[in-house]
């Protein structure tokens, strides 16, 4: 495997910034047979990986086999399970390149935290992918200023300040703590918005709505950026509506996760995500394994040559519709792995739960906790500014949606109103968590 040293990474950075797309290609055809041309480029590159070689050879595969995206639902799927004794085999086996290698890991909101690894090279190419997703949303990357969350794995210390290609007007950026703002904290943070007013910003979903409450209560103005966007986390049209009325209406999705990276965007003013079809597939299969326009999110990376992620099961469902032969995503319902558990020992999606705070105004956030198998927690903020409707009517409201949805009584329904619901552990938000174990 071509690998490169840590001093090489900037240059490889800007190598993949000018070789990637910058905008959304508009011939849909064209853009299809290229992504073609890519899977069967790295189909070849992951036939001289010794584990990848095994499930080409377990299934009578080679690379002749795959010249689509559709061609890879040939090849088996790759659980985070596989993917995790993978990664940890590569690490026992080559403790003197770990030195050069980039160590990453998810949050473990599904489980147990995924540890693995990337390459220089990869490295470089999931920066300049950021940049590119950025570039998609209008930011300037050499005159324009962006605020970003500081990540668990990030190597940035934000207590030294700009570099010097930063200050040089460069790639400038400021790196905020978020777990640092808090409570009144929160002040803090909008008058650092204000005061640095980026052209971007990349928060986590629950700051910026916990910044949008807090500035409703206060009555404070929030600096509206050319772009902003709720990394990590869904947004529901709750969060959507707030964020609006709040940042402005430049906000786009940016969709993926840590294992693939960002692979696909839904801009400002458009109904659907563009999938970044010259490094990413997303396939969607139905619960036959069969390709199709609703299912579960299949991912792989047509960037990666030195770790590959080929048909990986990220824990999605998903819409999707076909232009010209291209796929494009309609609606991502998030991850599921928490679902509402029913005293006959069915279970189903919390997703029209979800819907039932679009019905009302008057909330700012909410979350769902089912404590046990006939008991849910409402956790609601009230929107200051929303003075018409009481907190009475609004719980009325969920009691007689949760009734229809589900019958009555199968749930009592606990309410608590909060000043600000505060995040998971690993600094995102859920709408949904269930605490029962999942019956045998």
């Amino acid at each position: 495997m071509g690998f490169i040293r840590k001093e090489f990474k900037n240059v490889m950075t800007l190598y993949y910034l000018l070789k990637f797309d910058k905008k959304v290609p508009a011939d849909n055809a064209a853009n299809k047979r290229r992504q073609d041309k890519k899977v069967h480029k790295m189909m070849k590159k992951a036939y001289e990986i010794p584990f990848y070689r095994k499930r080409f050879d377990d299934n009578g595969l080679t690379p002749d086999d795959f010249h689509s995206a559709e061609d890879l639902n040939k090849f088996p799927l790759l659980t985070r399970t596989e993917l995790r004794e993978w990664m940890q085999e590569v690490m026992e086996a080559n403790p003197e390149k770990m030195k050069n290698w980039i160590p990453y890991s998810t949050s473990g909101s599904s489980g147990v935290p995924l540890k693995f690894v990337i390459s220089q090279r990869e490295g470089a190419a999931y920066n300049a992918n950021w940049i590119r997703v950025l570039m998609f949303a209008g930011h300037k990357p050499f005159t324009g200023k962006m605020l970003t969350f500081l990540t668990t794995h990030s190597k940035v210390d934000p207590k030294k300040g700009d570099s010097w290609i930063q200050k040089l007007g460069i790639l400038r950026r400021k790196i905020v703590p978020e777990h640092l703002y808090v409570g009144e904290g929160m002040r803090d943070l909008i008058e650092l918005v204000n005061d640095y007013k980026p052209d971007v910003i990349c928060f986590r979903k629950n700051v910026l709505v916990r910044m949008a409450v807090y500035a409703k209560k206060h009555n404070m103005k929030i600096h509206q950026p050319i772009a902003y966007t709720p990394v990590s986390e869904m947004v529901d049209e709750i969060t959507r509506k707030l964020l609006f009325e709040t940042f402005g209406p430049n906000m786009f999705d940016a969709y993926g996760c840590n294992e693939i990276g960002s692979c696909a965007v839904k801009l400002p003013g458009s109904d659907l995500f563009y999938i970044y079809s010259d490094t990413h597939v997303l396939n969607i299969i139905d619960d036959e394994g069969n390709l199709a326009e609703e299912g579960r999110l299949i991912g792989t990376t047509l960037y990666k040559y030195d770790f590959p992620i080929i048909n990986y099961i990220i824990g999605d469902t998903a819409t999707s519709v076909h232009k010209d032969g291209l796929r494009y995503i309609k609606s991502i319902k998030g991850r599921t792995n928490d679902l509402v558990q029913h005293a006959n020992g069915t279970e189903t999606s919390a997703t029209e739960l979800m819907k039932i705070p679009n019905g009302i105004t008057g909330i700012a956030q909410f979350r769902y906790i089912q404590e046990s198998i006939d008991e849910i927690s409402i956790l609601l903020v009230k929107d200051p500014n929303v003075k018409n409707i009481t907190t009475e009517e609004i719980e009325n409201f969920f009691l007689k949606k949760v009734e229809d949805l589900y019958g009555y009584p199968e749930y009592k329904l606990n309410f608590q109103w909060l000043d600000e619901i505060p995040p998971d552990e690993n600094g995102k938000m859920r709408c949904f968590i269930c605490k029962v174990p999942k019956q045998a």
